[in-house]
C-alpha cells in the first residue's frame, strides 16, 4: 500500500457551479480505499467564500462531515480573504487560515494536486 499526500484547491465560489461540491467529492474519494491517502483541501480565490459563516452548506455537509471525521485540513487562503474583504472573524471555525507562503510551502510537500 502506499499512502500518498493529496492537495486539493477548490478556486470557485460557493454557486454558480459544481465546483466546490465535486472537489469535496473527489476529496472523499480519495480518502477512501486501502491506501487512505492523506487529503488536504485549500479554498482559493473566490473559493473562499465557502468558508464564511452562514454558507448554505447542504448539499456538501456529508462530504464535510467525512472529511473531519478523517482529520483533513480545511484551510482558506488569508489573502483571498483579504482581497475580497472579508474578515477572518467571518470564517467558519472549521477552516485554518494560512497565509500564501505557507500554502505554497504545503504545496511543495504534496504528490498530487487536483483543481476545481
Amino acid at each position: 500500500m502506499v499512502q500518498r499526500s493529496v492537495l486539493i484547491t477548490i478556486n470557485r465560489p460557493p454557486y454558480g457551479s459544481i465546483y466546490y461540491t465535486e472537489g469535496l467529492r473527489a476529496a472523499v474519494g480519495v480518502t477512501s480505499g486501502i491506501d487512505e491517502n492523506i487529503v488536504t483541501v485549500v479554498y482559493l480565490g473566490d473559493g473562499s467564500y465557502f468558508t464564511l459563516k452562514g454558507v448554505d452548506r447542504k448539499d456538501t455537509d456529508k462530504y464535510l462531515s467525512t472529511l473531519k471525521k478523517q482529520g483533513t485540513r480545511l484551510i482558506v487562503q488569508k489573502e483571498s480573504l483579504q482581497e475580497r474583504g472579508i474578515k477572518e472573524s467571518e470564517i467558519e471555525t472549521d477552516f485554518e487560515i494560512l497565509p500564501t507562503k505557507e500554502i505554497l510551502d504545503l504545496m511543495q510537500r504534496v504528490d498530487f494536486t487536483m483543481d476545481f
